[in-house]
């Protein structure tokens, strides 16, 4: 026959299963704050490098020589 278990085990062990649970959603929680500063960290290195990439476009003056030459062979972008 099996004993039935203690009352105050039953109730140790629920306890340590919900602060598992809780230890789980401040673990859920940190990785979406560590998300939330990565996606800004990566819009401001786009926003840098594409400043520089044209920066360094427009101060190389065979690409911007290039540049007006395609414009002029292929014509204007089209307007979508």
């Amino acid at each position: 026959m099996t004993e039935n278990p203690d009352p105050h085990e039953l109730r140790a062990r629920l306890h340590r299963l919900m602060a598992a649970r809780y230890r789980l959603a401040a673990a859920e929680q940190d990785a979406a704050a560590e998300m939330v500063i990565t996606t800004k960290a990566m819009k401001d290195f786009v926003a840098t490098w594409n400043a520089a990439v044209a920066r360094d476009i427009a101060q190389h003056p065979d690409l911007a020589e290039l540049n007006v030459t395609l414009d002029g062979y292929y014509g204007p972008e089209p307007n979508p």
